[in-house]
């Protein structure tokens, strides 16, 4: 038989913090079930070492993304580059359509690619 639960706690808060616990226990059947889960899962020192881990590794992923819009940035100015030479005639057409632009192309859809992997990861991470 299920104990009988008789004993509460009160917890002083602001309007605020009140009306986020109140969004954020919406998918479960009282404020009370949304605080005995969250107690549940997150007072172990082992959660806490996730969450510190979950941090650490949106920090990184941000990082990375930043590096790879860098990456991109000087993609385009190369190619924005080889266009002003091309135009002056100082590069064959044949070596931009053939050549740079099927690399580039690749390289900035692989670039867009990995960025939309670090988005989800991130958003995943930081929702745990």
């Amino acid at each position: 038989m299920k104990e009988k639960r008789t004993r509460y706690i009160k917890i002083r808060m602001t309007r605020e913090e009140m009306e986020r616990i109140k969004e954020k226990s919406a998918s479960y059947t009282s404020v009370s079930h949304f605080i005995r889960s969250a107690v549940a899962e997150h007072s172990g020192v082992d959660a806490k070492q996730k969450l510190e881990l979950i941090r650490e590794l949106g920090g990184f992923y941000r990082e990375f993304r930043s590096g790879l819009s860098h990456v991109g940035g000087n993609l385009n100015q190369s190619v924005r580059r080889a266009n002003e030479l091309s135009a002056a005639g100082l590069l064959p057409p044949s070596y931009v359509t053939e050549v740079l632009m099927p690399a580039i192309l690749e390289t900035r859809n692989t670039l867009d690619g990995i960025k939309k992997e670090l988005d989800a990861i991130t958003r995943k991470a930081v929702k745990l």
